[in-house]
């Protein structure tokens, strides 16, 4: 009852702070009391070339063995910390020469005369036991429990960002693939106009002008081409690495086939609950818990240690005679508070520092909760607005290629101009372009939406 009457007047128990950025919900968004973040990723991501891309990731990839790592190094120092609550036990094995005078009377040091046989042999068992009257050991223990509780939501953090980033990843490449379709078809298109064009410039019915424009315009879509090879080589590289394997060709889906499970975008939850869901923010509020402990145990280290120690042992000249009970058998066992007097300044900055790095957790712990409410409103935002974009720009990309049709057919006849046929080219494949990037846009609001909220590492 003493010692916890002592421990509760110098280490304080950890409260959660007052959060001032949290809001009560997410901008432009409604309450919502279920969260689809809760879906596991293996259902979220529907498509299954994906899956198996992730699995192979979660396997191989070089940041989450650094987390694994890190997690297997911190329960190290939380069996150290349990360890420090029992006693300190060494065997020693120790051995001299005891010199005795001979002739009894005191001589001066260099004229002793020593007995025969005084090698000494002194096998000793020793420990001590430190008393944790002020809770500095319980504080370190807790200390390196939240700080293992840590690396756990550091590994899962990193879990939903190496998810997020192959699946960003994986649909950027069916992009790139739609995007070289595109720009393939329009080659073939404008090369067909070419021809006509050339065929009317022989019937006199355009100039050469138009010609040079119109084969202007089909070189232009052919040296794009090769551009977006690259951003598909480079992509398949870039995931390679996150599998932890050397570039290599990935198999993928078409983005027609790509798809995600049933969910509700609209079921973000509340933000309270990113307390819970989020593995960043969990890890933050553990940094936290273990820069308070720290604090706790500077405070507890300005107090007198109260240490117990004890030896107990043989001292003979021979193996022989270490049995020799009692004669031979030594012991003692002593106990008292060690007073840390001369090292008061030292303690006192250590403790300064470990409230400063108390309040640094504290803002940390708030800017986590505060970005992570921005990147949910940010990609839930983005989500609602491109699925008009996307809506939109197919009606825009139907009337262009309907555009595209006519005008080639009315400069056949002589009553339009090649600029007609170019200029309706040129805006169906920039539209045609646009509408694949503004799918991507909202596939990347979706993953982006689903790992804000904490998915991805149930």
């Amino acid at each position: 009852m003493v010692t916890l009457t002592f421990t509760a007047c110098v280490t304080k128990k950890y409260t959660r702070p007052e959060l001032s950025s949290q809001a009560e919900k997410y901008r432009n968004v409604e309450t919502a009391t279920t969260n689809f973040a809760t879906v596991n990723w293996r259902t979220f991501f529907a498509d299954p070339y994906l899956i198996a891309l992730i699995d192979t990731a979660l396997q191989n990839n070089f940041d989450i063995k650094k987390a694994e790592s890190q997690m297997r190094a911190a329960e190290e120092y939380l069996k150290r910390s349990k360890a420090a609550f029992a006693p300190s036990v060494g065997a020693n094995l120790g051995m001299g020469i005891k010199g005795v005078n001979a002739g009894g009377t005191l001589k001066p040091v260099g004229m002793l005369s020593l007995q025969a046989n005084t090698l000494v042999q002194s096998p000793a068992v020793a420990a001590t036991w430190e008393i944790d009257i002020w809770g500095k050991l319980a504080s370190a223990k807790r200390s390196a429990r939240a700080q293992l509780e840590q690396s756990q939501a550091y590994y899962q953090a990193m879990q939903t960002q190496l998810i997020a980033a192959i699946a960003s990843a994986y649909y950027a490449l069916i992009s790139y693939d739609n995007e070289l379709q595109i720009y393939e078809a329009s080659a073939q298109t404008r090369e067909e106009s070419l021809e006509v064009l050339k065929a009317l410039k022989e019937a006199a019915k355009t100039n050469e002008v138009s010609v040079n424009q119109g084969a202007a315009q089909y070189y232009y879509t052919l040296a794009t081409i090769p551009q977006v090879k690259i951003n598909i080589q480079t992509t398949e590289n870039l995931i390679a690495v996150l599998l932890g394997k050397p570039p290599m060709e990935i198999k993928r889906s078409t983005i027609f086939d790509a798809q995600f499970g049933e969910v509700d975008y609209l079921q973000t939850g509340i933000p309270a609950q990113l307390l819970a869901n989020r593995p960043d923010l969990v890890a933050a509020e553990k940094a936290l818990i273990a820069a308070h402990e720290q604090w706790n145990y500077t405070r507890a280290a300005m107090y007198p240690s109260l240490v117990i120690s004890g030896n107990i042992g043989f001292d003979a000249t021979n193996f022989a005679n270490w049995f020799s009970f009692p004669q031979s058998f030594v012991g003692q066992l002593l106990a008292g508070l060690t007073a840390p007097i001369f090292a008061q300044r030292q303690l006192k900055t250590q403790r300064n520092v470990a409230a400063e790095n108390k309040l640094q957790a504290i803002y940390n712990y708030e800017y986590t909760m505060l970005a992570a409410q921005r990147e949910v409103s940010d990609a839930f935002i983005t989500y609602l607005l491109s699925k008009e974009s996307i809506e939109n720009q197919k009606l825009q990309v139907a009337q262009l290629n309907h555009a595209i049709s006519g005008s080639l057919e009315l400069l056949k006849s002589g009553k339009a101009s090649y600029l007609d046929l170019l200029f309706a080219q040129d805006n169906a494949l920039n539209s045609a372009v646009g509408l694949v990037r503004y799918y991507l846009q909202n596939t990347y609001a979706k993953i982006e939406l689903y790992r804000s909220l904490g998915g991805g590492w149930k």
